[in-house]
């Protein structure tokens, strides 16, 4: 199974394993929960909202950050409602905080802690139950695009298992429930922010489309070029007729150093909630326990679950080094294909002819894909494989 499963409810607590989650459904490995070391004992730790750096214990007990905005939910959160934030990032501010709270006294439980730092450039994400922070989550799917002196939108969108953030209409990060949604009753802002509007609205889908934001489209091409355009990883792309039988979508990236897992979907929709179907999910991970053995695993997610795992060693691929896959669509199956070798075959479990999107994400960088009209091998040669990464 590719997703993680997220927990069970006992007794009105839920019991979880703390992994990094960033989407339903990605493979990441688990980790280990365990004691936060930066914890602050209750009596030094009530009344102060904000996590600092981990090299300013001390400051935490002498700054206490602004308020900028707190108030009661209108109604409580389900599946789909979404806490939109518009505000202004004043010159001077390094960090501030989101924080959807258990209720409005300075003690409350705060089920969502979103912290993003300016100077650092990524977005921390805890919870604080009985006066106690929880295991931080900072790796992020996207980067920091938040500036001082500068205007900001985040969208808080509460599905059936976490939270999504959403920030200027790019998906950065996921976060796993750790306290019960419908306990959640308040925000609060904190920090050296304006806050200008606040919405609460039910989506459809996530993420909302953005003007500024257009999907880039897959590009089909009879030819044997290549195009040379560098793109931004997590990918989301169109595929504007699909993939058709005898046709061959080709990814050309490189694996990046020190990586953990990367994917590449065929699915459904762009949209990562409602969860697509995906149609044919590659996942090669490096994570494993016994080090420089990789798996490469394909699987699909339909009805609502993935299927079962369908697993290789990962020998196509490797840290640091430059590749080439090709799916070929036939009659029954999609055919992988790595540096000219096959990697493995994928029986349809879906209606292939419904595949409309790409998406790719992980520790990779993507320099082209495209789709090619007829299968062909040419893309493996070596003029075309070493594409400056």
């Amino acid at each position: 199974m590719s997703g993680a499963k997220i927990g069970k409810w006992i007794n009105d607590n839920i019991v979880f394993l703390v992994g990094i989650p960033l989407i339903i459904g990605v493979h990441y490995g688990w980790l280990k929960l365990q004691e936060n070391p930066r914890l602050v004992p209750p009596d030094q730790r009530k009344g102060l909202p904000l996590v600092e750096d981990e090299n300013e214990v001390e400051d935490w007990k002498k700054t206490v950050l602004p308020t900028a905005y707190s108030e009661d939910l209108p109604r409580p959160l389900t599946p789909g409602c979404c806490v939109r934030l518009k505000g202004f990032v004043q010159p001077t501010c390094s960090r501030f905080a989101v924080n959807l709270r258990c209720g409005k006294q300075s003690d409350s439980d705060i089920a969502l802690h979103v912290n993003p730092r300016l100077s650092q450039r990524y977005v921390v994400r805890n919870s604080l139950i009985g006066h106690r922070w929880g295991v931080e989550e900072t790796t992020c799917i996207s980067k920091l695009n938040l500036a001082r002196n500068k205007p900001f939108e985040i969208d808080i969108l509460a599905t059936e298992s976490m939270f999504f953030v959403s920030i200027n209409g790019k998906h950065v990060c996921g976060f796993v429930y750790r306290v019960p949604l419908a306990k959640v009753k308040n925000i609060q802002v904190v920090g050296l922010v304006k806050i200008s509007g606040v919405e609460y609205t039910t989506l459809n889908s996530y993420p909302q489309s953005s003007p500024n934001i257009e999907p880039y489209t897959v590009p089909v091409i009879e030819d044997l070029q290549i195009p040379t355009e560098t793109l931004e990883v997590p990918l989301i792309a169109k595929l504007p007729v699909g993939l058709l039988q005898g046709w061959q979508l080709e990814v050309h990236g490189k694996v990046k150093i020190l990586p953990s897992s990367f994917f590449i979907n065929l699915q459904e929709g762009i949209q990562m909630w409602p969860h697509p179907t995906v149609h044919l999910h590659l996942n090669p991970r490096f994570n494993t326990t016994n080090v420089g053995k990789y798996m490469f695993v394909r699987n699909a997610w339909t009805n609502g679950d993935w299927g079962q795992e369908e697993r290789c060693p990962g020998v196509h691929f490797s840290p640091g080094s430059a590749f080439v896959v090709a799916i070929r669509r036939s009659n029954d199956h999609y055919a992988v294909w790595v540096d000219g070798k096959l990697a493995g075959e994928f029986k349809y479990r879906t209606d292939a002819n419904k595949v409309n999107a790409l998406y790719i994400q992980g520790d990779v960088t993507i320099k082209a894909v495209c789709i090619r009209t007829k299968a062909t091998d040419a893309c493996f040669t070596k003029k075309q494989k070493q594409i400056s990464l």
